[in-house]
């Protein structure tokens, strides 16, 4: 149905030898393989909604896919090293109904939106959608997310607010919307007469979640799905200190006259799926919150609610 790019082979190594060093299991998580999930082999082709996608995409017939891998259950690779997860899944999904197919490739994720601009990626696996980022970018939202801040549970640490990051060594994934969010917290610590904040950037959010065990950073401050698995799954290393709603997670599609006609094609496509029941089932497959879903996949439509208590997210996600 699908191709699913290999992790290169040198990455997938170094995750299982700092597994070892660290003696815990490699960051690989297999799904939640609740009973009734789809069968997306069984997908077939809407030959109306498969009229709506542009010439340029259809006579190539092979959209490429660009994902940063590193947010479990939404995006990572598996024990077999191929790209996995509840979007990957989606899209594949959606992309047969338009009568597509997909090449999953993997890139960092500040590579994300330029790879798109300079036409590398026809889709992006996926991004907080901010309207800073509609010049570049046309979003199909499909899941509520939020940010957590992660610490060692032996530093016993109690957030009420952000606030509590001013003077620690706070270290975040490059590229993300949280580099800018910790920038003004770190002038607001600086004008309230509190010490600074240290912010210290990682490629990936792998590599911000190996810092707490470093002992290189004090706190992180990641997407929720990749706070809340690590914390779950690593509970002496990693412990989900405060969490809050900040964003939609979307399918990226450029901002040209097809790139938009693509992501009408692909909303109305993730619509079927959702009538048929099968973005439910998906939900359920990876484990993740009915009401965190989107069914109604808006385009450039961010969504935020109210935070909510740490202890939420960590039994949601």
């Amino acid at each position: 149905m699908k191709a699913r790019k290999n992790f290169p082979v040198a990455k997938t190594c170094l995750a299982l030898l700092t597994a070892c060093i660290l003696n815990v299991s490699p960051l690989f998580i297999a799904s939640a393989q609740a009973a009734g999930a789809p069968d997306l082999a069984a997908i077939q082709t809407d030959s109306q909604l498969s009229a709506l996608v542009p010439a340029a995409y259809k006579n190539k017939s092979t959209l490429t896919v660009a994902v940063n891998p590193e947010v479990p259950p939404i995006k990572f690779v598996n024990e077999d090293g191929d790209i996995d997860g509840f979007t990957p899944d989606l899209v594949a999904a959606a992309a047969k109904v338009l009568g597509l197919k997909v090449n999953f490739t993997q890139t960092s994720f500040d590579s994300l939106i330029p790879g798109l601009s300079a036409n590398r990626f026809d889709v992006l696996l996926s991004l907080g959608d901010f309207d800073s980022r509609h010049k570049q970018v046309t979003f199909v939202d499909y899941l509520n997310i939020g940010q957590t801040i992660v610490a060692s549970p032996q530093r016993k640490m109690v957030m009420n607010s952000l606030d509590a990051l001013c003077g620690l060594n706070v270290a975040l994934p490059r590229g993300t919307n949280t580099f800018e969010d910790a920038k003004v917290l770190n002038e607001k610590c600086v004008k309230d007469g509190k010490k600074p904040v240290v912010i210290s950037t990682y490629p990936d959010t792998n590599a911000v979640m190996l810092s707490i065990v470093n002992k290189s950073s004090d706190a992180v401050w990641v997407d929720s799905p990749a706070g809340s698995y690590n914390a779950k799954k690593f509970p002496d290393l990693y412990q989900t200190v405060f969490f809050y709603v900040n964003a939609s997670y979307g399918i990226g599609f450029g901002t040209s006259e097809d790139g938009k006609k693509l992501a009408s094609a692909m909303q109305q496509a993730l619509l079927k799926l959702n009538k048929q029941g099968i973005y439910e089932q998906l939900l359920k497959k990876w484990g993740l919150p009915l009401d965190e879903g989107r069914p109604d996949f808006p385009i450039n439509s961010p969504w935020v609610m109210p935070a909510k208590p740490a202890e939420a997210v960590k039994t949601a996600a």
